[in-house]
């Protein structure tokens, strides 16, 4: 295990079960075929491995269950090489499935997630006890999702802090901004939650209401590339080629590229130079962060831009 890590997270694995060349969108009596299969972990997963891919050094704080789907999720860590010392094996089932239908370059979601009375609770309680005594760079979690004391005790231990969107309870629930993002370094959100969050119909308008809060605010936009706020810079780039067959995953690897370069000291274009990279590589593979490249590709990748990693 690594004296520090690059980047800690926490989260809660899911299998994802992706059908992708669907031809048309499911509709009842109607059965649909799909050109493309595969099953991986996904969500909160996603990430890290992609993170880690990258060459991060990264800590996962995880919770499965002791059933066949945390038998699959098991085997993602072990084929991976991704760290297992903070992960959790429940002692019951813990299902947490994802179903992502692709169509047309749009996606649509299918998921079931039961969880015990108990189990965010002991994640939680797991997440401190690494926080309080894993020497870390940065910790990345999500929005309104878990305890607001873990960001602050990641700053106590001297980490930034990232967090991303991920259509959080803004889309239901209308929460003070403030309570959200001041506490962040960096807010990873895409266009939807951005206009969600602040209740703006023009985007460049939600990023500097944003970034009034945040240091830091990263916009996805999909195949229409990014916008980012540091400060008083702004940056509008367009999106990397890509012959997309799936996009689940597409904004973790998009955040695992970003912090790889605010990690590494590069600019904010340069940044997002990376994580656009990542993005588009992750819609050309199945899966939500297989596509993502590898160090050694990034890399080569970044120097054909100019832009020169360690």
């Amino acid at each position: 295990m690594p004296r520090e890590f690059d980047l800690l997270s926490v989260g809660r694995p899911s299998v994802d079960v992706i059908f992708s060349g669907l031809s048309d969108w499911p509709r009842l009596g109607l059965d649909v075929d799909a050109a493309g299969l595969a099953a991986c972990a996904g969500t909160s997963f996603n990430t890290p491995a992609a993170a880690h891919r990258l060459g991060l050094r990264v800590g996962y704080v995880a919770l499965v269950g002791n059933d066949s789907w945390g038998q699959i999720v098991l085997r993602e860590f072990e084929t991976e090489g991704l760290p297992t010392a903070f992960l959790r094996i429940a002692d019951h089932p813990l299902p947490f499935v994802s179903v992502a239908l692709n169509h047309d370059h749009d996606r649509g979601f299918v998921t079931f997630y039961q969880p015990a009375p108990d189990d965010d609770a002991e994640l939680a309680k797991r997440a401190r006890e690494v926080l309080s005594h894993v020497p870390a760079r940065h910790f990345h979690t999500y929005a309104a999702e878990e305890p607001i004391d873990l960001i602050a005790l990641a700053h106590e231990r001297g980490m930034t802090v990232s967090l991303d969107a991920w259509g959080g309870p803004f889309w239901e629930v209308p929460l003070a901004l403030a309570d959200i993002v001041s506490e962040a370094d960096i807010l990873l959100a895409n266009e939807a939650e951005a206009l969600a969050m602040t209740g703006e119909q023009d985007l460049r308008r939600a990023i500097r209401l944003l970034a009034e809060l945040c240091s830091c605010v990263v916009v996805k936009r999909g195949n229409q590339g990014a916008m980012a706020m540091m400060g008083s810079e702004f940056v509008d780039l367009p999106a990397e080629p890509a012959d997309a067959v799936d996009a689940t995953g597409a904004g973790d690897c998009f955040n695992a590229g970003f912090l790889h370069g605010w990690l590494a000291g590069k600019t904010l274009s340069e940044s997002v130079i990376l994580a656009n990279t990542c993005g588009a590589r992750a819609v050309q593979a199945y899966g939500g962060y297989r596509g993502c490249p590898s160090g050694d590709e990034l890399r080569r990748v970044a120097a054909a831009r100019g832009i020169y990693l360690p």
